[in-house]
């Protein structure tokens, strides 16, 4: 029995690269429920999850009137750019950090959140406001109900309806009331 087909048959595998186009890692996601759901390169001096954008590389020439949306992981980003929505990233975690941030502030004036909607997604838009706020960033949270993450909206709803969701993010006052 061969451990290697064993082992990954049940993931796919996705590679990561760095801001110019050179890859550096590795991510493999379950299709099922076994655990851990989530496996990737362990850190080493050219694979640090906190300074890389899952898609960064492309996603900056695209950013449609200087604007990113950062969501999670590199599925909700693979789902979302097969939908034709290209000015997308992930934070690769539900953790955006301050060289995330910068790397951000190169390429675009706005960032829309697009966090999930479960509780470790609404702390991190808290989390990531307070890092993007004292960079400049006009920052926006996408508010997109009746589905728990970008993925499954853009599925059940579609582009166009996402693109909406975009416009009419919010801001970060309102983000606030709201919760």
């Amino acid at each position: 029995k061969n451990d290697y087909i064993d082992i990954f048959s049940h993931r796919i595998m996705i590679p990561i690269f760095d801001q110019y186009g050179n890859p550096v890692g590795f991510g493999a996601r379950v299709l099922g429920d076994a655990k851990p759901k989530y496996i990737n390169t362990m850190a080493t001096p050219l694979f640090n999850k906190s300074e890389l954008l899952f898609n960064y590389h492309k996603a900056k020439s695209f950013a449609r009137n200087y604007e990113m949306i950062v969501v999670e992981g590199y599925m909700d980003v693979i789902s979302l750019h097969q939908r034709g929505v290209t000015n997308v990233v992930g934070a690769l975690g539900t953790a955006l950090t301050e060289q995330q941030g910068w790397l951000l502030r190169k390429s675009t004036e706005q960032v829309i959140l697009g966090f999930d909607a479960d509780g470790a997604g609404q702390t991190a838009i808290a989390r990531s406001m307070e890092i993007l706020q004292k960079m400049g960033c006009d920052m926006r949270v996408l508010q997109i109900e009746g589905a728990k993450d970008p993925d499954e909206y853009i599925v059940k709803f579609g582009e166009g309806r996402f693109r909406l969701a975009m416009d009419n993010a919010i801001s970060l006052v309102e983000f606030k009331v709201k919760n």
